[in-house]
């Protein structure tokens, strides 16, 4: 093998025909990215656990029973749901501070970490996007970049 020939990506790792591999094509750091996958998944385990009232809860869950019934301590023990523990404050940050780095990247790319991050399927998305897995698994790539390079560069330049 000549060695003319070999280079090295973003990452260190050797190429033989001189092209960059994938991830340095997507302009990512695959273990930032992972990392910012990591996230984005707590990010929305930290929402799933603010307290909520009656005000922020989706309309299918409200009761039409008065507030002094609801909040009684006399309940039936199969109704009751034991919640988890609240998020702490560095994790409501980092919450923040990823909500508002997700508005600097398109409106595709945002739903599709969102949505990768909530857990929803593959199948779901190639279902609801009409595109092949292996064309979203390259857009999510992409869009866990351009958010690693929105947080790197600052929210005031736009990425796309």
């Amino acid at each position: 093998m000549n060695s003319s020939r070999i280079s090295s990506n973003q990452n260190g790792k050797a190429n033989c025909n001189g092209t960059p591999d994938r991830d340095s094509a997507v302009g990512g750091d695959t273990a930032k990215m992972r990392a910012m996958a990591v996230r984005l998944v707590r990010a929305v385990d930290t929402l799933g656990r603010l307290p909520r009232t009656a005000d922020t809860r989706p309309a299918g869950t409200r009761s039409a029973w008065p507030e002094m019934i609801r909040e009684s301590r006399v309940a039936i023990a199969a109704t009751r749901s034991v919640s988890g523990a609240r998020p702490s404050p560095a994790a409501i940050d980092d919450l923040d501070r990823l909500a508002m780095l997700l508005w600097n990247l398109p409106p595709r790319h945002r739903e599709l970490l969102w949505a990768r991050a909530c857990g929803v399927r593959w199948a779901e998305l190639c279902h609801r996007h009409r595109r092949s897995r292996t064309t979203l698994n390259r857009d999510h790539r992409r869009a866990l970049a351009a958010l690693v390079t929105v947080e790197l560069t600052g929210p005031d330049q736009k990425s796309a």
